[in-house]
C-alpha cells in the first residue's frame, strides 16, 4: 500500500475500542500519515494544508451531512476535492437519512461509495477500485464518480461509416431549441448559486441583461465553465454518460458564438493537452492506429465531452504529475490542418476570458474531431510517458459534408443502418430515434459554414444608449469621436470650433452606425428629432490599435457595453470615455488591456459613475494613469486589487476629486518608478483611512497638493515614503483639517513638518 497518501479519518466516536485497533492496523500496512478528528472543523483546516489528489477521507454516516455542508463552504472554490468514503454499518438508515441529500446534484463530487465493513475500507485505501460490492449494487447514484469505470477522453470510431457521427452532432445542436436556455440558466442558478458566489455573479449578471446578443452571451457562459466548480465536472462527466439532452442549449449558445467568430483562434497555434489518463485506454489507442481506417492516414476520434488545451506546451505539462500506478502520463499535441486551419472547429480561445487566463486556454467544445496521428512512448525513469499527436478532422469533415471521395451519406449508408449505428453509441435514445430525419439533420449542419453579413464586424461590436431629453431634439449630439490613429485637425483660425479630420474616408468604411436597429450614414454628430432613449451600435471592419478620445465628450450616452469589443492590439487607450458625463453604466467585461501604455484620463469627468469593475483589466504596460479617474464623482465603489503599476511614472490627479470614494484599497500598487504623485488624492472629501505603506515612491519628484482638500482623512500610513530626491511637497496636505500628526504613519520628519505648515 502507498505511505505517501494523506489519509483524513473523522468519527466522533474515533477513539473507542474499535476504532483505536482499526488504525493500529492501518498503521501497520504502511500508512503513517492517518489523522484522527472527532471534529469536523478541525479535520477541514488540517486539509487545507493537504494535497487533494493525494488525500483520502473515512467519514462516519452520522457526520457525512454536516461534513459536505461544511466543506463546501469553507473550501468551495477548489477544482480538486479528496476522495471520500462513507463508513457505516447500517447501509439502509444511511441512504434513508440522506436519500434527498444524496440525489445527483447535491452529492458530494469525489463521493466513492459506502464501506459497510473494515475491509471495505481497507480496499478504498488501497486502490482507487470501489470495492465489488458497491461495483455491483443497485446504488449507482450513490457512486457518482466511480473511478473503476472508465471513462474515456474521446469515443473511438472503428469504421468509415461512423466518420458521420461528428457532423450528426452538428446538426443536433444546430437544431437544439433556445427556448430552453433560459430554463436551464435557472436550474444551474438552483443547483449551484448557493455553493458557489461567483456562478451566482454571472448568473445574476445575464438575467439583468435583456436581449443579450449571442456573441458576448456566449462568453458570459464559457467564463461560467471556468470557475473552479462542479458544474464543469458535472457537464463533462454527463457527457461522458451520453446524458446530453439538457446541455444542448448550452453547447449552442457557445457554438453560435464560433459561428460569430467572437472567440476565434489563431490559425497559426500549435495546442497541447496534458492529462492522465487509464492504462486501458492507452492501449486502445495504440491498437487502433494499428488498425487504420482505410483510404485515411490515421485514426479518427471524436469528443462527447469539453476538451482545454494550452497554447503553450508547459503550462500543459504541468497537469502531468501523477502518482496514480493504473493512469499513465499523455501530452497530447494538437496540430491545424495547413489547407483549413481551425476554420471548422468547434473551439473557444478563452485565454481573456477565464478566470485562469495565465493558462492561456482553448477550449474545444463536445463532439470535435481529430485524427490520431501517431504516439510515442517514452521512459522518465521507472515512468512512461506517451506524447499523442492530433490533427483536427476539418480536411475530412469537409469532404463527408459536400458527399465527396470518401462518403456518399445517401447511398453508401442506408438510413436505417445508420440510426441503428446512432444508437448502438448511445448517441440517440432508441424511443426517440424514429423521429430523426437523418437527411433533414445533414442539410442543416451545412449552416456551420454559412456567415452572417460581415462577419468580421461581429467581433467588434459595441451597444450603447442615449438619453434625449425635449430641450435638445434637433441639436448636433456627438455620438463618437476620433479613434485608431485619427487626429482631429483644429482649423488655423482658433476661435473656429470647426474639425476636420484626416483620413476620414477610411474611417467611414470601417465604422458602421446603427441607431434603433437603422443604419445612418457615417457622422461624429447627429440629430434626434424627438426625444426619448435611443440604441446605438457602432461595428467595427478592423481590430483597433487605439481607442484614445473615442467616447471623448459624448455627453448624452447613457449605457456602454464593449465586452464585444476585440481589445487585445489596443496600445493606447487615453481619455477613451473622458467627459460622458450622462454615462451611469459601463461594461467592460472580457476588457484585454495587456498591451495598453497610455490611461490617461481614460475615465475622467465621467460624473455619473457610481459604480465602475475593472477585475478584468491587466495594466502591467500601463505607464501613464495621470487623471484616470479625476472628478468621477459619483464613483463610490473602485476595486483596483488586480491592477499592476510596476510600469507607472505618471499618478498624478489620478482619483482628483473622486468625493464619494468612502475607501480606496490599494495594497497592491508599486510605486517604485512612479515620477509625479501631485494632487493624485485631491479633494477625495469621503475618504476616512488611506494605507499607502505598499508605496515606495523613492523616484517621485512631485508630491504637491497630494492630499489637498481630503477634508475627512484621518489616518494616514506613509510609512514608506521619503523626501530624499528634494520632492516637491508644497501644500501636500493642504486643507486637511481631520488629519493630525500624531495619526501619520511616516519616517519623514519633513512630510510632517508640511502638515503642521499646513494647518
Amino acid at each position: 500500500m502507498e505511505n505517501n497518501s494523506y489519509i483524513i479519518w473523522i468519527d466522533e466516536k474515533i477513539d473507542n475500542e474499535e476504532n483505536s485497533n482499526y488504525s493500529k492496523e492501518l498503521k501497520s500496512m504502511g500508512l503513517l500519515n492517518l489523522s484522527l478528528y472527532k471534529e469536523i472543523d478541525e479535520a477541514i483546516n488540517q486539509m487545507k494544508s493537504l494535497k487533494f489528489q493525494e488525500t483520502k477521507v473515512i467519514i462516519s454516516g452520522r457526520l457525512y451531512f454536516e461534513f459536505v455542508k461544511k466543506f463546501k463552504e469553507k473550501i468551495r472554490d477548489m477544482c480538486v476535492a479528496p476522495k471520500l468514503i462513507v463508513f457505516t454499518k447500517n447501509k439502509e438508515n444511511f441512504i434513508e437519512y440522506n436519500k434527498e441529500f444524496l440525489s445527483i446534484n447535491n452529492i458530494f463530487y469525489t463521493f466513492g461509495g459506502i464501506a459497510i465493513t473494515f475491509d471495505d475500507v481497507k480496499k478504498f485505501l488501497r486502490s482507487e477500485d470501489i470495492p465489488q460490492k458497491m461495483k455491483n449494487s443497485n446504488e449507482k447514484r450513490l457512486i457518482f464518480e466511480n473511478v473503476n469505470n472508465i471513462k474515456l477522453t474521446f469515443e473511438y470510431i472503428d469504421s468509415i461509416e461512423k466518420l458521420e457521427l461528428p457532423l450528426f452532432f452538428k446538426s443536433l445542436i444546430d437544431n437544439a431549441s433556445n427556448d430552453n436556455m433560459e430554463e436551464f440558466t435557472n436550474l444551474l442558478y438552483n443547483t449551484y448559486s448557493k455553493s458557489n458566489d461567483k456562478i451566482k455573479i454571472l448568473l445574476d449578471s445575464i438575467k439583468s441583461m435583456i436581449d443579450i446578443p449571442i456573441e458576448i452571451l456566449s462568453k458570459y457562459y464559457v467564463r461560467l465553465y471556468t470557475i473552479e466548480s462542479d458544474f464543469y465536472k458535472n457537464i463533462n462527466d454527463e457527457l461522458k454518460l451520453n446524458k446530453k439532452e439538457k446541455y444542448l442549449p448550452y453547447i449552442k449558445t457557445l457554438y453560435e458564438g464560433v459561428k460569430l467568430k467572437s472567440l476565434s483562434l489563431a490559425s497559426d497555434n500549435i495546442l497541447y493537452r496534458g492529462s492522465k489518463i487509464s492504462n486501458e485506454e492507452v492501449k486502445k489507442i495504440e491498437s487502433f492506429l494499428n488498425n487504420k481506417i482505410e483510404n485515411l492516414p490515421g485514426a479518427i476520434v471524436f469528443s462527447k465531452s469539453f476538451l482545454s488545451f494550452s497554447k503553450e506546451k508547459g503550462i500543459a505539462e504541468k497537469y502531468l504529475k501523477n502518482e496514480n500506478k493504473n493512469l499513465s502520463k499523455v501530452l497530447y499535441i494538437l496540430e491545424k490542418d495547413d489547407n483549413i486551419g481551425y476554420n471548422l472547429s468547434t473551439h473557444a480561445d478563452i485565454e481573456i476570458i477565464s478566470y485562469f487566463p495565465g493558462e492561456k486556454e482553448v477550449l474545444f467544445f463536445p463532439f470535435s474531431s481529430f485524427e490520431i496521428k501517431e504516439i510515442k512512448e517514452t521512459n522518465i525513469g521507472e515512468e512512461k510517458e506517451y506524447e499523442i499527436r492530433l490533427l483536427y478532422l476539418g480536411k475530412y469533415l469537409k469532404e463527408i459534408e459536400n458527399n465527396k471521395n470518401i462518403i456518399n451519406i445517401e447511398n453508401k449508408i442506408p438510413d436505417s443502418e445508420f440510426k441503428k449505428q446512432l444508437c448502438e453509441f448511445g448517441l440517440i435514445e432508441p424511443e426517440k430515434i424514429k423521429n430523426i430525419n437523418t437527411k433533414t439533420l445533414y442539410n442543416e449542419h451545412k449552416k456551420y459554414e454559412e456567415e452572417i453579413v460581415d462577419n468580421n464586424m461581429k467581433n467588434n461590436m459595441i451597444f450603447g444608449e442615449i438619453n434625449i431629453s425635449s430641450d435638445d431634439v434637433d441639436k448636433d449630439i456627438q455620438i463618437i469621436n476620433s479613434f485608431e490613429n485619427y487626429k482631429r485637425i483644429q482649423e488655423l483660425d482658433d476661435n473656429n470650433e470647426d474639425y476636420k479630420y484626416e483620413n476620414e474616408k477610411e474611417i467611414k468604411e470601417n465604422i458602421k452606425i446603427k441607431i434603433n436597429g437603422k443604419k445612418i450614414d457615417f457622422t461624429y454628430l447627429y440629430k434626434f428629432n424627438k426625444e426619448g432613449k435611443y440604441q446605438i451600435k457602432y461595428l467595427f471592419k478592423k481590430n483597433l490599435t487605439k481607442t484614445n478620445h473615442m467616447f471623448y465628450n459624448c455627453e448624452f450616452l447613457t449605457n456602454l457595453n464593449l465586452s464585444n469589443l476585440n481589445t487585445q492590439n489596443i496600445t493606447n487607450m487615453n481619455s477613451m470615455f473622458s467627459n460622458c458625463k450622462s454615462l451611469t453604466n459601463l461594461n467592460l467585461s472580457f476588457f484585454y488591456t495587456q498591451n495598453v501604455t497610455d490611461m490617461n484620463s481614460m475615465f475622467s469627468n465621467c460624473k455619473s459613475l457610481t459604480n465602475l469593475n475593472l477585475l478584468y483589466f491587466n495594466t502591467q504596460n500601463v505607464i501613464d494613469m495621470n487623471s484616470m479617474f479625476s472628478n468621477c464623482k459619483s464613483l463610490t465603489n473602485l476595486n483596483l486589487s488586480n491592477f499592476n503599476t510596476q510600469n507607472v511614472t505618471d499618478m498624478s490627479v489620478m482619483f482628483f476629486n473622486c468625493n464619494s470614494l468612502s475607501t480606496l484599497n490599494l495594497s497592491n500598487f508599486n510605486a517604485l518608478n512612479v515620477i509625479n504623485m501631485s494632487e493624485m488624492f485631491s479633494c477625495c472629501n469621503s475618504l476616512t483611512n488611506l494605507n499607502l505603506s505598499t508605496f515606495n515612491p523613492q523616484n517621485v519628484t512631485n508630491m504637491s497638493y497630494m492630499f489637498s482638500n481630503c477634508y475627512s482623512l484621518t489616518n494616514l500610513n506613509l510609512s514608506n515614503f521619503n523626501t530624499q530626491n528634494d520632492t516637491d511637497i508644497n501644500y501636500m496636505f493642504s486643507g486637511c483639517k481631520s488629519l493630525k500628526k500624531e495619526n501619520i504613519i511616516t519616517k519623514d520628519n519633513k512630510i510632517l513638518d508640511n502638515l503642521e505648515n499646513n494647518n
